[in-house]
């Protein structure tokens, strides 16, 4: 009888034991999710930084500097030809843009195509159009310059991130 006694002793102190260990388990485990929810959270605006920091720097890497590139095209237009418009458009860099010049003969049609093709800011040069205005000239263009110039070329990449 004694036996049993303290086998039921030792084994309700066993048990006692167990609850007070799966008590502090537990309450360990609802601490910890508890900080786990904190850092997810806080891991979540990491990966919201991380990704910001990547648009940026898609951003930063496409970025295009106009004040190095125009005075670059500005030093490949002969003398005596006028550039009328230049569009330049960040979000398609590598795709070709229309440069419109005006010229007082058709000869500075080719002057100009010469020059962009010799230069090293375009891989790809191509004359559009040339119109002769004669004497309907437009209020906004110069009577002197009666040819008007479309030209097509493509950027090259390299060029255009210095």
């Amino acid at each position: 009888m004694i036996f049993a006694g303290l086998l039921f002793l030792t084994i309700g102190g066993f048990y006692l034991f167990l609850e007070n260990s799966k008590t502090a388990a537990q309450n360990n485990i609802n601490e910890g999710n508890a900080k786990l929810a904190q850092h997810q959270s806080t891991q979540k605006d990491v990966d919201g930084f991380i990704k910001d920091l990547a648009d940026a720097k898609a951003i930063i890497g496409s970025e295009a500097h106009y004040s190095t590139i125009i005075p670059k095209i500005a030093q490949h237009i002969p003398s005596g030809i006028v550039l009328e418009s230049l569009t330049l458009d960040t979000s398609a860099l590598d795709k070709p843009i229309s440069l419109t010049a005006l010229g007082k003969n058709k000869d500075d049609a080719i002057r100009i195509k010469t020059n962009l093709e010799k230069s090293e800011i375009f891989s790809d040069v191509h004359l559009e159009t040339v119109v002769y205005s004669g004497g309907n000239q437009s209020s906004d263009k110069p009577a002197d310059y009666p040819i008007t110039i479309t030209i097509s070329v493509t950027p090259k990449p390299e060029v255009l991130k210095q």
